[in-house]
């Protein structure tokens, strides 16, 4: 519970006070009791969800079917247009777009496809041409930790006492954490 929550229960719940162990001890057993139903309710959440993944997929599997099915029609349709528009380039060598009410039938160049074998390619760029290499630079923060400490709010290299730029120190209260058995 964050401190905000704390202060917002002591104001606005003044009928029941824990005082003494007996109303501690029940109110754990009682955030146990919550907690076993939060455990039988995620349950049958995941059970529920599990039965919807099932129909999910069986949605999924038809859908796959029938469009493929559909995508067979398709490419049969674009194969038997893909001729006829061979055929009018015949007559036409120039042809780029012939025209139709419900769309076009069209020829359009492409650039080149680059294939690549990264290993090779960053090889070849490290012994010939260092300025096609981007390097990524990044601080690592685990070891920075470990070299440093925090005074005045401030992070210090210990070694050397060098405040760090580039670092801001939030500090946070305690956390109050109620654990049951």
């Amino acid at each position: 519970m964050m401190n905000a929550e704390k202060k917002e229960v002591k104001n606005n719940d003044k009928g029941f006070v824990v005082d003494d162990d007996n109303k501690a001890t029940w109110c754990l057993r009682k955030i146990k009791h919550f907690k076993r139903k939060q455990e039988k309710n995620k349950d049958l959440a995941e059970k529920q969800i599990k039965e919807i993944e099932k129909e999910i997929r069986e949605v999924e599997d038809w859908l796959d079917a029938e469009n493929s099915k559909l995508e067979n029609s398709i490419e049969f349709m674009e194969s038997k247009l893909y001729l006829y528009a061979q055929q009018l380039r015949e007559e036409n060598p120039d042809l780029k777009t012939h025209k139709l009410p419900f769309g076009q039938l069209q020829f359009r160049t492409q650039r080149p496809k680059w294939k690549y074998d990264n290993d090779k390619l960053l090889d070849f760029a490290e012994k010939n041409y260092q300025d096609l290499i981007k390097i990524k630079k990044s601080v690592d923060k685990r070891k920075l930790k470990s070299q440093a400490k925090i005074v005045d709010g401030r992070v210090i290299i210990e070694k050397t006492g060098e405040v760090v730029e580039g670092v801001e120190v939030v500090e946070r209260g305690e956390k109050f954490k109620v654990k049951t058995d």
